[in-house]
């Protein structure tokens, strides 16, 4: 994943995302601004085969507060599986925008 790609969503959607380690993070939170406290951290690495193959890996991991799945069990149970659906159809950068609109409730393409 390109730094600079990041640093471009961070600026494109400023009240969503935040990279907590700057522009050399390995971790994206989102989270809407009226729903500080729910994030989704979308955290990536690379693998490295000996061959020299290079895999990207990215997650997405919900982080709900207790109190609010005492309201709804599973608000974001399903996050991480349909990320990764995402992922395989439309590509990493496609899938980050995807969840990114997603979280900021935007209609934009």
């Amino acid at each position: 994943m390109k730094r600079n790609y990041l640093a471009f969503e961070q600026t494109k959607y400023p009240s969503v995302v935040s990279l907590p380690g700057g522009c050399r993070s390995e971790v994206m939170s989102l989270s809407h601004p009226e729903l500080p406290s729910c994030r989704l951290l979308v955290r990536w690495s690379l693998e490295v085969s000996r061959e020299g193959k290079v895999t990207p890996k990215i997650n997405v991991l919900s982080k709900i507060p207790e109190r609010a799945l005492q309201f709804c069990p599973q608000p974001a149970g399903g996050a991480a599986d349909a990320f990764q659906s995402l992922l395989r159809v439309l590509g990493p950068e496609a899938a980050i925008e995807s969840i990114i609109r997603a979280v900021s409730l935007s209609s934009d393409p």
